[in-house]
């Protein structure tokens, strides 16, 4: 019926959603139009061995149609025995930078969408055979680090990946252990690199394991919105994760510079990390002016990292370009291609 009067009153973007929510071989189950909230399930719910809910950032009917539904249907067609559920039953802002300046309306809007995951989740009734992993994506890491830090959200795996922050300081905070979260974050990844939602998952600090998104002879991740594309190294180590084959997944390996930057964003946030945990529940006079005050801190320390960790980088190939020049550094080999 919608889908009728779309085409008869010539909504021709509202059309398309709906053309391609119906088209997507999905089985819908929520739809709100009205708040933008829909959860579409990909496979057969009972007879999977594992369940992977995929919660998408912000946005609207366009990202729904151009990356989420298709990035649900590339996890589940690379993932064996596994069914995925797209999840945005969520109000989201119109970005994660007025998010992060709206503070009390954001963390009101992020109680309840933690408290709406915990709640469809449950909703699903998984045996307790079935594994399940929450694969997060942008703004749905913080609605995710929402339920599984105030709601304690039980799962088997998550993965996070691009995303500016889950609402806390270090890993423990989110009742997961090292060996079950994992994260994900391109090369110049802007809205990663943002640093005002709490720690960066990607950090060795956090805790975790952070995988590798690029490998040779694969398509190269290198935005925000493409860590779920079709032969990518990011989704295929997303999908190991997702089956439990931990072994498989190729790890992220940091580099002196990352290191040297992520401690050097570590220590600048550090002051902040107990006003953080007393005001987590926190609503009275002030706290829009400590929230925002705690945000400007994590931001300057994140952006300051990324200065530092540039800045090495930089310096080490200054130097092996010299070395190389002056012969004290051998060539790379070109036959062989660039190093790893």
């Amino acid at each position: 019926m919608d889908l009728e009067a779309a085409y008869a009153e010539s909504d021709l973007d509202r059309a398309r959603l709906l053309d391609t929510l119906m088209g997507s071989r999905g089985d819908i189950l929520i739809y709100r139009p009205q708040l933008q909230h829909y959860a579409v399930l990909f496979g057969d719910l009972d007879a999977a061995s594992h369940v992977a809910v995929f919660v998408p950032g912000v946005g609207d009917g366009t990202n729904l149609c151009e990356d989420w539904i298709p990035g649900a249907l590339n996890l589940y067609e690379e993932a064996e025995s596994t069914v995925v559920v797209m999840w945005k039953g969520y109000d989201n802002p119109v970005d994660v930078l007025a998010a992060a300046e709206g503070a009390i309306e954001c963390d009101e809007h992020l109680m309840t969408a933690g408290s709406d995951l915990v709640a469809f989740v449950e909703s699903l009734g998984l045996s307790p055979e079935q594994t399940l992993t929450i694969v997060a994506h942008s703004f749905g890491s913080i609605v995710t680090g929402t339920a599984l830090a105030d709601f304690d959200l039980k799962v088997t795996d998550v993965v996070v990946a691009g995303s500016p922050g889950m609402t806390v300081d270090e890993l423990r905070q989110l009742h997961v252990t090292d060996m079950h979260f994992f994260s994900e974050q391109a090369p110049g990844d802007a809205v990663a690199e943002l640093g005002i939602f709490g720690a960066s998952p990607a950090s060795p600090q956090f805790g975790g394991t952070r995988m590798e998104v690029n490998a040779p002879d694969h398509p190269e991740v290198a935005a925000h919105s493409h860590y779920l594309d079709k032969g990518s190294e990011a989704l295929e180590n997303i999908a190991d994760v997702v089956t439990g084959h931990y072994d498989d997944v190729r790890r992220h390996q940091s580099s002196l510079a990352e290191v040297v930057g992520g401690f050097v964003t570590w220590a600048l946030q550090l002051p902040c990390v107990p006003v953080r945990m007393a005001g987590r529940h926190y609503r009275g006079p002030g706290f829009r002016l400590i929230t925002n005050a705690c945000r400007v801190v994590d931001f300057g320390a994140t952006q300051t990292g990324n200065l530092v960790c540039e800045a090495i980088d930089h310096s080490e190939r200054a130097l092996v370009c010299l070395g190389r020049r002056i012969g004290a550094v051998p060539a790379p080999d070109v036959a062989e291609g660039p190093p790893a």
